[in-house]
């Protein structure tokens, strides 16, 4: 071998050792969740608001250490930045699970967030968007009793390990930037409300156009969204007959629309396919014929799905996708115009068929 050849080796080598960029893992702060909101400085008009992990050796309800760090800043990107002057470890976004908006901000105007989080190449499009009210940092300062890990008792909230309640609705970044990109399916997203300084609610649902948030739902609206559009089957459902107050538990659900037209008008025509079985419901109903309770049922939840789907047409968002479907059905370049021009006075119509089942367990 050459000494030419020799000393190429020699220096390549040396290069390769100099070059490395890799830092371990106990000089990085794993951000497990981020907050934005709008702050109250007009030059620098977002609030961040990191929830940094601090490791520790217990594992154990309460045993949570984690490191809170704001800043107000004139840009996103910048106060990341900015905020690496606050600690002394580097900021490591991959384990970052929950991102929350501010309830102004998401008021106001969504997309500058949404452009950062889908551009910055740590960020996983599988981690979950939620609203924080009255703000992400009030949200992001609560301090569960029961919280074993940093950022654990967010992350069961929306995650099929923990709670699965009906009245959330879950929502990721990637399915959250499609919606906000896709002509004819809008965007949603769940909000937390502070409950005290060691709880949070998450049973009310946000509906918002390309742009901003444009109607909240009720948590009862909420459960009802999930069971039409999700097929949510762990929740329940409410009704009366002859006076009496019934309440019914959802073992299997099916739901499915087509549009058409009703004399000459263009309609939506949403089928949904119910099985329940009794939870609550008056003594002595258990004698009675089901027929009449199930036609009562399937009133009442056509009753509520129409007013559902009649505000949230009025609030000109459409979350289920229904200009979607029109589109694809509707081929053509003016496709979309026809459909912005028929879905404010469109008509709904609702075919439930609900199937009692059982009464439960008695003992």
């Amino acid at each position: 071998m050459s000494i030419t050849l020799r000393v190429f080796l020699l220096i390549l080598t040396l290069g390769l050792l100099g070059g490395c960029g890799f830092k371990d893992i106990d000089k990085r702060f794993f951000v497990v969740a981020l907050g934005i909101d709008a702050s109250e400085n007009e030059k620098k008009p977002y609030r961040l608001t990191l929830l940094l992990a601090v490791p520790s050796p217990k594992i154990e309800p309460g045993a949570s250490k984690t490191q809170i760090e704001s800043i107000d800043t004139e840009s996103i990107a910048e106060g990341v930045r900015m905020l690496k002057a606050y600690v002394d470890k580097e900021l490591d976004f991959g384990h970052c699970k929950v991102f929350l908006i501010g309830e102004k901000i998401a008021r106001q105007n969504y997309k500058d967030i949404l452009q950062w989080m889908s551009r910055r190449r740590d960020i996983q499009s599988v981690a979950d968007i939620a609203i924080g009210k009255p703000d992400a940092e009030t949200i992001l300062n609560v301090k569960p009793v029961s919280e074993r890990y940093p950022g654990n008792t967010l992350f069961l909230s929306f995650g099929a390990d923990g709670t699965e309640s009906s009245y959330t609705y879950v929502e990721s970044l990637s399915d959250f930037a499609r919606r906000a990109s896709e002509k004819g399916l809008d965007p949603l997203m769940p909000v937390i409300i502070k409950d005290s300084k060691e709880s949070f609610i998450i049973n009310r649902t946000a509906l918002l156009d390309k742009k901003r948030v444009k109607l909240i739902l009720s948590p009862a609206e909420s459960q009802l969204y999930n069971q039409i559009a999700e097929d949510f089957t762990k929740s329940s459902m409410h009704g009366m007959f002859q006076g009496l107050d019934l309440v019914v538990a959802i073992t299997e659900m099916h739901s499915k629309f087509h549009l058409g037209k009703e004399n000459g008008q263009d309609t939506i025509i949403l089928d949904i396919m119910i099985k329940v079985v009794f939870e609550e419901a008056p003594k002595g109903i258990y004698e009675d014929q089901w027929l009449p309770i199930e036609q009562e049922l399937n009133k009442e939840y056509a009753k509520t799905c129409l007013a559902l789907l009649k505000k949230i047409q009025k609030a000109n968002v459409d979350p289920m996708g229904f200009g979607l479907r029109y589109r694809a059905t509707h081929p053509g370049n003016d496709a979309w115009k026809q459909w912005q021009s028929i879905y404010p006075t469109i008509k709904f119509v609702v075919n439930p068929n609900i199937q009692i089942e059982g009464t439960g367990i008695i003992k």
